[in-house]
């Protein structure tokens, strides 16, 4: 999975007696937001600042530099997982959600492994897997008996749970649907459930981004989204084994 941030927003419109939320100077003219949030940000702070890895937001005096050069926001470093046994603890409750709602049921499943970016992204490499350039926010590897998913550190509370269940969506992929290799149904399907993951925790704002955000697997999520209207939750899970 990649990471599909969304930039900040432009507004010309006059904020009301507002300060910026990095620096604290008033704001005079044109500022920055990021949706559903009530942060406001001055042009200098957007232009001349790092911005966070995880939301976009310039990072302030309360902002972290993580060891493999990311750069992490107060507000997302606050939330973000970071100890190994925390993620694992977090990952097995996010596969036990999965297993309610949508409904993935797996044989075997797959160990969890919590990384940094330069390991995941070697291990996309290994994997044969393209990233474009793109920071790789988890990934799913089976390397004969072996099944991994990995996660990269340091990500936001529901972030890493959007993450897990994106991929986990692969591991159950590839028990019921091993051979399917269309790249919309995959990622779409994996994609879509991480969109009722997100609804199943009453993250309702965050799934409608990912529903209308501009990303590499909304085609797909869309292309799951009607079948689900069609034929339901449970009717995507039985479809799915049969679009091989």
């Amino acid at each position: 999975m990649t990471s599909r941030l969304i930039p900040p927003i432009r507004s010309q419109q006059l904020p009301d007696k507002s300060q910026c939320a990095v620096c604290g100077q008033r704001l005079t003219g044109a500022y920055y937001f990021l949706p559903d949030r009530p942060e406001r940000y001055c042009e200098q702070c957007i232009e001349q600042r790092p911005r966070c890895s995880s939301c976009a937001a310039p990072v302030g005096s309360d902002g972290w530099t993580l060891h493999d050069g990311r750069s992490q926001c107060g507000s997302c470093h606050r939330s973000a997982i970071y100890d190994p046994q925390e993620a694992q603890a977090l990952y097995a409750d996010t596969v036990a959600s999965l297993a309610q709602h949508p409904g993935l049921q797996v044989q075997v499943g797959a160990s969890f492994r919590l990384v940094d970016q330069p390991t995941i992204q070697d291990l996309a490499r290994q994997g044969a897997i393209a990233t474009e350039g793109q920071q790789m926010l988890g990934l799913y590897l089976r390397q004969g008996r072996m099944r991994v998913v990995y996660a990269l550190y340091g990500l936001p509370r529901w972030r890493f749970r959007l993450v897990v269940a994106h991929e986990f969506a692969h591991v159950w992929q590839g028990e019921h649907c091993p051979l399917l290799t269309d790249y919309d149904w995959v990622e779409g399907f994996a994609e879509w459930v991480a969109y009722q993951h997100l609804l199943f925790l009453g993250a309702t704002k965050a799934a409608e981004r990912l529903r209308n955000g501009e990303h590499p697997y909304r085609k797909g999520l869309e292309q799951c989204l009607k079948l689900e209207e069609q034929i339901g939750v449970r009717g995507v899970l039985a479809a799915m084994r049969t679009l091989e």
